[in-house]
């Protein structure tokens, strides 16, 4: 069999892995949780020029924080560019700047840094909406895009095997089609596993809603009972 026909296959099983890794970095920007790597694509305009996020500062996570994220700028003057930066790839973090007393270990002594919290907004019914949305959208591309890598694919080999063993062809097919179900079935995965995590963090918005309109509810029938105790010993007396 000629290695044209072997790259066939090499080539297409490159592009589906590439395809689905394009997917699940897009669902990583799509943030429920706090995902560090929904920073990799900030980059900060710093004196008239742009710099990658990891350039300028330091940014991570917190243990026991999930939703949180925290940049510390290398400059302090810097704070306001990465700012900017970060709400234009990710508006919907809700930003809030902090101090933190560090210790250096350099005989200096304790001082205060500022840093950016970026804290990932719950899932109300609105945020629901936008990433179930953008989840199937997402979904859509990466099908297309392998679906149209498989097309190419058979387009090749119909050109490049017209003169290979029909056996040959059969099995290079078959292999073709393994590794296409490997990468279809890692791709509808990744779509699950995302629905399944907004599904629940919209289940945890709605719960902590219910809960809130119950104490809610519950002071004011307390309100209410409070009042007419009051009001009783004013009426007995007429």
């Amino acid at each position: 069999m000629k290695r044209s026909l072997i790259n066939q296959l090499n080539q297409l099983s490159e592009q589906l892995k590439g395809y689905v890794a394009a997917l699940n970095y897009r669902y990583l920007n799509l943030c429920v949780k706090a995902e560090e790597v929904s920073l990799l694509p900030v980059q900060v305009a710093i004196e008239g020029e742009l710099k990658n996020l990891e350039d300028v500062a330091y940014a991570g996570k917190k243990g026991g924080d999930d939703y949180s994220l925290f940049i510390v700028p290398k400059y302090e003057e810097d704070l306001q560019p990465i700012s900017e930066a970060v709400m234009h790839f990710h508006p919907e973090f809700i930003q809030k700047v902090e101090k933190e007393t560090v210790d250096p270990g350099d005989g200096s002594g304790s001082q205060e840094i500022p840093l950016l919290k970026l804290t990932v907004p719950e899932v109300n019914d609105d945020r629901y909406d936008v990433l179930k949305q953008g989840t199937k959208t997402f979904y859509d591309m990466c099908k297309a895009d392998m679906e149209a890598a498989g097309i190419e694919t058979e387009s090749q080999l119909a050109v490049l095997g017209l003169e290979e063993k029909p056996e040959d062809m059969d099995n290079l097919k078959k292999a073709i089609d393994e590794v296409s179900d490997i990468w279809k079935k890692k791709r509808d995965e990744l779509y699950d596993e995302k629905l399944k995590e907004i599904e629940e963090a919209h289940d945890k918005w709605k719960a902590e809603q219910a809960g809130k309109m119950e104490k809610e509810q519950k002071a004011a029938n307390e309100n209410r009972v409070a009042t007419s105790m009051r009001l009783t010993p004013d009426n007995d007396e007429q």
